[in-house]
Formats: C-alpha cells, structure tokens, sequence
C-alpha cells in the first residue's frame, strides 16, 4: 500500500512539473478549474490552514486618510522584462534586455511604467533616480494632484527577481529595509506604503523565495499585475496578512495603463469590484478582447472554497 501511494505521489509530482513546463514554454493557459487542482495537489501541511483579512477595514483607514487630506503613497516593484534570465515568451532584444530599463517592455517601452506614465496627463514626474541598489537600476516618483497620490516605481535588474520577490514579500509583511531611507519625509516606500504593487513576469512561476509573515500586526492590500497572479500569490497574501485587491486568473499582457486605472480608482476609496471594472475597462480598450473576456482576467479578493 505504501508503495502504491508513493508511487501515485511520483507521478502527481511528474504531472505538475510537465503541466507548468508547457505553461512557461509554450504561453498556454491552464483554466481556473486546473489551477485550483494543482494548488491543492501541492499544498503542503505547512499551508494547509489559510488566513484570509478582510479589507473593511484597511479600506476604513484609507478613507480616513483621505479626509484628513494626507496624501496615498503607492510602491510598485517593476522586474524588468528579460529573455534570457525569465521563464518568459522571448520579446525582441531591445523590450527583453533586463538591463536596460530605457527600452526594457516593462519600463521604457510606450506601455512601460515609466513612459505611460510621464505621457499621461494626470500625473507629473517628482524625480528619477539611477541606481538605487545593486538590484534596482532605476526608480521614478509621479505624483497625481488630483488624487493627492504619489507613486514610486522600482526597475529590478531583469535577474533580480528574487530580490524584487523578496522586497514585495517582505513589504506586505512590514519587515524593514537597511536600504531604505527616507527624503525629506516625501519618500513613503515599502510597508509604510498604502498600496503595494507587483507588476511585470510572475516570477512565483518559475523562482523559489521564502514567504515572509507578518512583522508588525499592520495589515495591508495588494495588487498583482503579471499572470496568473492569485493562484501563486495567494499563499504569501495570507501569511503576511494582506488583502488581495486586485490581481490576475489567466495570462495577460501586463501593461502600464491597468496599473493607472487600479491605482487612480483605488486613491478615490472605491470598492474592489469598481476597481476591477476599471482595470478590465483599460485592458479591453487595448487588447480589443471584449469587455466580459476582460473581467475574467481580472480578481479582487480571495477566492475561498
């Protein structure tokens, strides 16, 4: 019996591996009803009991903050896409050079963070930075007058993305960074953020990183923008306990302009489903993959059995 058992264990461990190979190689999505089999056969005990925070009331704080005219501060962690060092669909040399944060697909290309945007009228470059550490070669700061937000961007190094895992991880979880020091007190980065943001390649597909708890009992939300975000982020969402307000069921172009919509729809205190609207809206508008097509790709909270 227990040889039949260890056996049929093999084969389940064989069967994933081939499953996520051809997810990575060959860019073809697995449905929801897959992913929820898989994340189940691979859950170990260690996991085997989730938490799951509400957002009433870190939504209650932020509504709060709002009213005392204090201004939102949200910190996005941008992998820079990269051919050789991402389990990714090659893009051409120029968008996959993870060292180049100038043309990088991510960054610099007309749908990067950076480009989309210093083009978009709402919202004003504050100051950009080179080099900030070993692992992130470039960060920008935008500032939206109207929602009296200001946003911090970060370019990891195409083959940092365990460092960029780590920092967003560890953000969610409060855990403090000898990196990080503040400017004139205008600099609101990591877990003292409102908002924390992944967007780029999900590396949770294809790197190991330990899944941070939480440090100092402050619960926070989160948005991931990369593919099938929520079925590989869910776990780390409940061990730091953060709120999943925005992130992904399928594979999708993470592009710049649905961060904008989360983030300028998220600043003025609306609800998840508003926000999620509001994403799937700018992901139609470019995609051109209808409206109810668009809504799917998209989740806000947790999805319990």
């Amino acid at each position: 019996m227990k040889g039949k058992i260890l056996l049929g264990l093999i084969l389940l461990v064989l069967l994933v591996g081939f499953l996520c190979g051809q997810y990575l190689k060959e860019g073809k999505a697995m449905s929801v009803v897959q992913e929820n089999r898989l994340a189940s056969a691979i859950k170990t005990e260690e996991f085997a009991a989730l938490s799951y925070v509400e957002r009433a009331p870190i939504l209650a704080k932020l509504k709060e903050k709002k009213r005392s005219g204090d201004a939102l501060h949200v910190h996005v962690f941008v992998p820079l896409c990269d051919n050789k060092n991402q389990g990714i669909v090659p893009v051409p040399k120029a968008l996959g050079n993870g060292f180049q944060p100038e043309s990088n697909l991510y960054w610099g290309a007309a749908y990067g963070i950076h480009t989309y945007f210093k083009r978009h009228a709402d919202w004003k470059l504050v100051k950009r930075q080179r080099v900030i550490s070993e692992s992130v070669l470039e960060r920008v700061i935008y500032y939206n007058k109207l929602k009296n937000c200001y946003l911090t961007a970060d370019a990891y190094r195409g083959d940092r993305m365990a460092a960029c895992l780590t920092d967003f991880l560890g953000a969610l979880g409060g855990m403090e960074y000898k990196h990080f020091s503040r400017e004139k007190n205008d600099l609101v980065l990591y877990g003292e953020a409102d908002l924390l943001v992944f967007n780029g390649h999900n590396g949770l597909m294809d790197t190991e990183v330990s899944l941070s708890g939480n440090a100092d009992g402050k619960q926070r939300e989160a948005a991931v923008i990369a593919c099938a975000s929520y079925s590989y982020f869910e776990q780390a969402f409940s061990r730091a306990q953060a709120y999943p307000l925005f992130t992904t069921t399928n594979l999708l172009a993470p592009e710049a302009y649905v961060l904008e919509r989360v983030v300028s729809n998220w600043a003025e205190a609306k609800t998840g489903e508003a926000i999620l609207n509001a994403g799937a809206t700018a992901y139609n508008k470019y995609q051109k993959c209808g409206i109810n097509g668009a809504r799917r790709l998209f989740q806000t909270g947790w999805t319990v059995d």
